[in-house]
């Protein structure tokens, strides 16, 4: 965390585990590619267009590049954002404000998906959304949101009933029942140890707000600025 001026506080995501991986593969497969294009050789190599019928005719290796290159430009996108480290959040006496981000890639719309003042707010809060990698494959992300005071549970009932603040289900959106149906339109992703930094911040200009962990089923936990915590 860092100064974004000297009124405000500026935070920024962290690396995750998955996209650690990520770079890990895309390394070993920029070290691999001099031997895969020597290994191509030079030959002419001939491809069809199945859309046109055209044919062209190319270098083997240059098909080698055409394959590869666009795996590594994902990650390299990835990688030059957090270089920039672009603010996820910025608060300041006035408030806070959430940005959202940009196709998984660690950039940040400049437009503000949540500018509110202190307050306006109730508490901050740490969830995990589920979602489907590929459409497939159940998964989670970490999300920071916000509550506001006059909050309704859904939209004709300011309460969840007893089941439903037990309940482990989730929503069409990916949200907990067991929280309020509002919170998902005011929260951006942002990891665990961005969040301990967020929570300092918040305890800087805004001490009356609450900060909780509601990651976990069962386990909500209040966050201290003293004690935020890093779980993942």
């Amino acid at each position: 965390m860092r100064p974004g001026s000297r009124s405000q506080t500026a935070v920024h995501d962290r690396l995750r585990p998955h996209d650690l991986a990520l770079f890990v593969v895309a390394l070993a497969l920029v070290v691999a590619l001099p031997w895969m294009l020597m290994s191509a050789g030079s030959e002419p190599v001939e491809y069809r267009d199945q859309r046109t019928g055209s044919e062209t005719t190319v270098p083997a290796w240059a098909g080698v590049l055409w394959f590869v290159i666009p795996f590594l430009v994902w990650p390299a996108m990835k990688a030059w954002n957090l270089i920039r480290k672009p603010a996820a959040a910025t608060l300041g006496p006035g408030g806070i404000r959430l940005y959202r981000e940009v196709g998984g890639l660690y950039a940040r719309d400049n437009g503000k998906k949540v500018n509110l003042g202190w307050d306006e707010v109730q508490r901050i809060v740490l969830w995990r959304k589920r979602t489907r990698w590929l459409w497939l494959i159940p998964g989670w992300t970490a999300q920071v949101g916000v509550e506001k005071p006059d909050d309704w549970y859904e939209v004709s009932r300011r309460e969840p009933t007893e089941q439903e603040r037990k309940s482990r289900g989730h929503r069409k959106d990916g949200s907990p029942i067991r929280l309020g149906a509002m919170l998902n339109a005011r929260s951006i992703r942002l990891g665990p140890v961005a969040f301990k930094h967020l929570a300092e911040a918040v305890a800087t200009y805004a001490p009356q707000v609450e900060i909780v962990d509601e990651r976990v089923h069962g386990k909500r936990e209040v966050i201290r600025p003293s004690r935020a915590t890093g779980r993942s």
